[in-house]
This record gives structure tokens, sequence and C-alpha cells, in this order.
């Protein structure tokens, strides 16, 4: 969009172009105005150039421009428009929210000259330079989140009309390739030890807990909000399964108890956790922090409560159990293509060791 200027000169200053109607030319500068009466009110404009092509080209896209913009709310800044976006997407997930406001944040403090610039003064440009302070600190995956917010933000004043065009369609770089994620997958003895080095923290008041919180995310092939949010009452002991609620879509689900993880269900009930049907199994909710400091300790990969589920759909595969089954009790709706195409290629660091075991069977 072009700046617009007050004409404060004398009209005798400017003289009317032939054949182009609303074009002026100011006498001493030689610059070019637009002139255009619009809802019964005198618009004029510097079309900043002393180029009559040029300025034939600029008058007709402020002209357009004037059709398309309210007058009312063209002059609202970026901090009231991020505010606009933030009460329109109230109805969001938590977490959604947590992260747009991240964003905001940032663009708080290092958009330069500040958020009190009006929309229509925004340049493809500053959104450019904006983008590229934030780049080298960010994933692919992550950039990908903050051009999003820009896009949806203006798409926001092209729709309130106070701007006509957004100008983040002039964006150099509004969306990177995902890199490809790093899936890391502990072994049975890693997870083993991991879960003794938290157990064996003395001075930790919840070591038992968080121990047994992700000693349950090994055994059970669970995330970490399925097992804070597992009841005693989810739990039958006479079908041998667990009852599971999936967050992400709520729809249920059921996990067989596997051997090991029955006798970890069974040892928490003995030692008094199960107090009543509505009761929660585990004391905490979540291990991410306790996970890291172990892993730390251990000189282990950072793994994540995601990669320690991860150990039974390995021991699953491995065991020759069938992927749709497999699938089945992740709470997957895919018939196992997730199980196929991601977890079967991260499978640990005793890849080399499974690799022999199968070559032995040519032997034999």
């Amino acid at each position: 969009m072009i700046d617009r200027t007050s004409i404060a000169a004398p009209a005798a200053d400017y003289v009317k172009v032939a054949n182009f109607p609303g074009l002026y030319r100011h006498t001493r500068s030689c610059r070019y105005y637009g002139v255009k009466k619009i809802r019964g009110k005198r618009r004029e404009c510097s079309l900043r150039t002393t180029d009559r092509k040029i300025a034939e080209r600029r008058l007709r896209e402020w002209m357009r421009n004037l059709q398309v913009v309210d007058r009312e709310v063209e002059k609202t800044t970026l901090r009231e428009l991020l505010h606009k976006f933030v009460a329109a997407n109230r109805g969001k997930s938590a977490k959604t929210q947590a992260t747009n406001a991240s964003i905001i944040a940032q663009l708080q403090q290092t958009w330069l000259g500040g958020l009190d610039i009006e929309v229509r003064q925004v340049r493809s440009s500053h959104l450019d330079e904006w983008l590229a302070l934030q780049e080298n600190r960010l994933k692919n995956t992550t950039y990908n989140r903050y051009a999003g917010l820009l896009k949806q933000v203006f798409h926001i004043a092209v729709c309130d009309h106070v701007i006509a065009h957004s100008p983040f369609a002039g964006v150099q770089r509004g969306w990177k390739k995902p890199q490809e994620p790093v899936r890391l997958v502990p072994t049975t003895d890693q997870l083993q030890t991991i879960v003794e080095e938290i157990r064996s923290q003395k001075y930790t008041r919840f070591a038992a807990a968080t121990a047994d919180f992700v000693e349950f995310l090994g055994l059970a092939g669970l995330g970490q909000a399925e097992a804070a949010s597992l009841r005693w009452g989810d739990i039958d002991w006479e079908l041998n399964r667990l009852t599971i609620r999936r967050h992400k879509t709520d729809t249920r689900f059921y996990v067989p108890l596997y051997p090991e993880l029955k006798k970890l269900l069974l040892r928490l009930e003995r030692d008094g956790w199960a107090f009543s049907a509505e009761n929660r199994v585990f004391a905490i909710k979540d291990a991410k922090k306790a996970l890291r400091a172990a892993c730390e300790r251990l000189g282990y990969p950072n793994f994540s409560q995601r990669s320690i589920r991860r150990c039974l759909i390995r021991k699953l595969w491995r065991a020759g159990v069938d992927k749709k089954l497999i699938a089945k009790w992740q709470g997957h709706q895919d018939g196992g293509q997730l199980i196929m195409d991601t977890y079967t290629e991260v499978f640990g660091d005793d890849d080399a060791e499974y690799e022999r075991q199968q070559l032995a069977k040519l032997k034999r």
C-alpha cells in the first residue's frame, strides 16, 4: 500500500494531468499526486515519484485499495491487530495458545520500531527481516509456526479491511521443509538402568513414584498424558487389560496387561496405591525433568518420554506380533501404517545385534 500524505500546499501548485483522471503534478517538485472523492470525502496521496508511468501504475493501485480499505480501521496498529488475533484464537487448545503467546512475545521484544506501527505501513521486507532474526535459532518446524502466525495475523487485517493485500504474500521464505526428526529408542537394559537411577535419588520426595511412572511408559507403550490420567478403575484384572483414553482424539482403546506390566501394577496395588477406583494410579503427571537428569548422569542420549514408550513397540515388533494388533494397542487407527513407516526404522542402539540374530536364521 502507498503511504498517504495530506496536500498542504496551495491548489495553484498542482496541475491536472490530461487524459488520466485523478492524477496531478506538483509544478515545483514535479512529483505526482493522486486525488479521488470516495463516499463524499476527498482523498489524496503522494505517489512518491516524478515518473509518469510509475505514477499512473501507483495511482491505479491506490484507487483499487480505496474501494477495499475501511477508513474507520485503516489506522489500526500492529499491536491492536495482534490483540484481535489472540481474541480470535481463544478457542484453540491451551498448548496452541501458549505457542502463539511465545511468538507474540518475541514480536514485542524484537520487532524493529515497536508494535505501534500502523498495519498499512508494514511491508514484506519488514516481515523478511524479522523472520531472518529468528531463523538461526529455530528448527524448520518452529520457523513454520512463526511464519504461519504472521500469515494468520495479516489475513485478519485483510478480512477486516484494514489493508487491501497481505504483506505476507511477498515474503521470500514463508515455509521451510521440516527436518527429519531424530527418534531415539533406549534398549531394554538402558531403560532398566534409567529406572534404577531415578529410584536411587534419596533426596527426592517422588523418586520412587517417578521411577514407577517411567517404567510404566516403557512396559505399557503409552504416552505421558495417557499414563498420567490412568485410574485404578481403568484396570480390568479379569479381562487382563487397561482402558485408555487417547487425549489427542478423545477416543477409547484397550491395552493388554503384558506380563511385566501386570507385575508392576500388582506391586503398586500391594504397596497401597489402590485406594479407590477413582484414584489415579500415579502420584505424578510428568517425569520429563527426572528423565532428562537421569540421562545426563548416565551419559545417555536425551531420551524423552515418547522415546521410552517405543521400547514396547520394538519388543512387540521383534516378537513377531502382527503390526495391526500393535497399532490397535497403541490407539492408532491406521492399521499399522505408522508402525511400518516410522517406528520400525529407529529401533535403537542394539539394531546390529538384532540384524545378526535375523541373519543367523538363514544358516538354520
